[in-house]
């Protein structure tokens, strides 16, 4: 919902940015709703986070809590 909000308000640089931050406080990352990889615009602003991610030697896995 928060990338919906940012459209509106434009603050979708802002989202991911903060994003990018949280993500080098972590070195695993659960996407349990992958649904919303099917919109074009969000996948392809989350996918350069996930391939930096991954290449500091993050996990990111697929599935259920």
């Amino acid at each position: 919902m928060k990338y919906c909000d940012s459209q509106l308000d434009n603050s979708t640089p802002d989202l991911f940015q903060r994003l990018a931050v949280e993500l080098q406080a972590v070195d695993k990352l659960t996407l349990l709703e992958t649904s919303w990889m099917t919109c074009q615009d969000f996948k392809e602003r989350l996918e350069p986070l996930l391939v930096s991610f991954r290449a500091r030697g993050g996990k990111v896995t697929y599935g259920s809590r």
